[in-house]
């Protein structure tokens, strides 16, 4: 089954925010226990970076019985609580009272995803600090901390880096790559139940149990078969 692949969120409410990165958010898998933190990218089909790839590696699996289909909530502060970004956006509307919201990013944020959060919690273009009401500060305080995306499909055009699954590594002689049941057949390669969460990796892998193998065969006389992807 696929891996490092991107999410697809056909109705994003990000989607007018392609190349729009955030160099640390957490991303999660709601309902269940898959997160992972880095640098996250929003594109035109939904969301990418290393954070996104790195969790499809670890959630593979738990994805593919998914059929692909999830809601992803995104932290773009992940150092934060609700208590304690409550407590930073009090302390910042004192000196700040004047400024217009929408139009003055917190945090490092990049102002075209401070502005469209600000407005998916409600918050009017001439809405001032001093202002706003707690109601639409709690819907902001959301935006931030649990962007909710439906995830409807993995990778738009099939672009998955590796897969996962395979033939399990308990049935294979790790120093030959000869398969313990099959004597002569050899395994290298995505065949393997073998990946990583980064492509180099997984070529790694590749390129050492072809070594492995092919070292293997090339020292016996008996017809030997190689298998691998």
């Amino acid at each position: 089954m696929p891996s490092l692949f991107t999410f697809n969120v056909p109705n994003s409410p990000l989607r007018e925010l392609p190349g729009v990165s955030v160099p640390r958010a957490r991303v999660r898998v709601a309902g269940e226990k898959l997160d992972y933190e880095g640098p996250v990218l929003i594109t035109h089909w939904g969301l990418s970076g290393p954070a996104v790839l790195k969790l499809s590696a670890w959630g593979a699996r738990r994805l593919h019985e998914l059929n692909y289909r999830s809601i992803a909530l995104v932290s773009w502060l992940p150092d934060f609580t609700e208590d304690t970004l409550r407590s930073h956006l009090q302390e910042h509307r004192g000196p700040h009272g004047r400024k217009l919201v929408v139009s003055n990013p917190l945090l490092g944020l990049p102002q075209r995803l401070w502005r469209t959060l600000a407005e998916q919690a409600g918050i009017g273009p001439e809405t001032r600090w001093n202002e706003l009401p707690a109601k639409l500060q709690n819907r902001l305080i959301e935006a931030l901390l649990r962007t909710a995306l439906p995830v409807s499909g993995k990778t738009t055009y099939k672009e998955e880096f590796v897969t996962c699954g395979g033939i399990s590594l308990a049935e294979i002689n790790m120093q030959t790559m000869e398969s313990r049941l099959v004597p002569g057949l050899h395994f290298a390669g995505e065949v393997l139940d073998i990946d990583g969460i980064t492509g180099g990796f997984n070529f790694q892998a590749a390129w050492t149990t072809g070594f492995l193998a092919g070292r293997a065969m090339s020292q016996v006389a008996a017809p030997v078969t190689l298998a691998g992807v």
